[in-house]
């Protein structure tokens, strides 16, 4: 059993979170993989996210179809501000056999790794999944995964992003100024943004 752990805030979720998780899924050869919902991020505190319960229903609505996706309220059940390693404990020790846990994270966020809240603990009892923006070159990549698998044994399986320019707050933007966001994320996402008036001024 391998299954992959993918935190974020997916305020919205969008084509190009759905897109890297399957590329994950085919690269670790994971059997599932969790979409984990912040409460709120260590690094973003004061940035103003969508309530907890929209955010959660929006990627029930994205991955609805998919039995290899999950959608998993670890941290926002506990509210506050979750670190990365308490929130994969809490899954690998949650009592359903979950095997190999994998971590997806952006390749510059794997660069950062080991600044973060318990690094060492957290490299050692968990792998990596770290996706690179398409074209860009991996030699860092490379050696900063060469470097975590010699000092702590970590494992880094690196896979190139999908070639999608979407982000979140481009979303809201366009909610905002009345844009359209077809293509941008699953219609029925869509659907439910504009039935609850979110992102709206």
């Amino acid at each position: 059993m391998r299954t992959g752990v993918f935190g974020g805030s997916f305020d919205p979720v969008h084509n190009a979170h759905l897109a890297v998780a399957k590329l994950a899924i085919k690269a670790a050869a994971l059997d599932k993989l969790l979409f984990m919902p912040v409460y709120a991020q260590p690094f973003k505190l004061g940035a103003g996210l969508s309530a907890p319960e929209h955010r959660m229903n929006m990627l029930r609505l994205a991955t609805d179809g998919d039995a290899r996706f999950e959608v998993a309220d670890t941290e926002i059940a506990r509210g506050g501000v979750s670190y990365t390693i308490d929130s994969l404990r809490a899954i690998r020790d949650g009592g359903e056999d979950r095997g190999d846990i994998f971590f997806l994270l952006g390749a510059d966020m794997l660069l950062m790794l080991e600044k973060w809240y318990k690094a060492d603990a957290l490299l050692r009892e968990f792998s990596f999944i770290a996706a690179r923006r398409p074209g860009s070159g991996d030699e860092d990549v490379s050696r900063c995964a060469a470097r975590l698998r010699e000092l702590y044994g970590a494992r880094v399986i690196p896979v190139e992003n999908a070639p999608m320019d979407i982000s979140a707050s481009e979303i809201r933007r366009r909610v905002r100024a009345g844009e359209s966001i077809e293509g941008l994320l699953p219609a029925s996402v869509g659907d439910y943004i504009y039935e609850n008036g979110l992102y709206k001024p």
